[in-house]
């Protein structure tokens, strides 16, 4: 039980596209000094801790639509430039998992 890499994974294939809830993930650089900026201090985060200061950082920019808060407008900041993209909406967070994804290391994911 001391043991987190102990525990089974639903499907460990999984692990290859995309972390799973517990994984850890260690962001690369350009991902890291966004989420620096909304206040992180750690290297290594689970996924929710990465789409939670993803969260902070677009909030404490302001970079959702007035009118309907789920469309992130990122087309003159630094999170345009990294996701390659002027808008996107988080009302569907996996098309935001696959753009992140080329930007996260998946640590400690079925190789040994």
């Amino acid at each position: 039980m001391s043991s987190l890499s102990a525990q089974p994974q639903a499907s460990s294939s999984s692990c290859r596209t995309l972390p799973g809830e517990g994984s850890q993930v260690k962001p690369k650089a350009p991902l890291l000094q966004i989420l620096r900026v909304a206040g992180a201090q750690e290297d290594v985060f689970t996924l929710k801790e990465v789409m939670h200061y993803l969260g902070q950082y677009i909030m404490g920019k302001q970079l959702y639509d007035k009118q309907r808060q789920h469309i992130v407008h990122c087309q003159d900041d630094p999170l345009g430039e990294l996701l390659e993209v002027e808008s996107f909406s988080v009302k569907n967070p996996s098309p935001v998992y696959e753009m992140l994804k080329k930007y996260l290391v998946v640590i400690g994911c079925g190789g040994k």
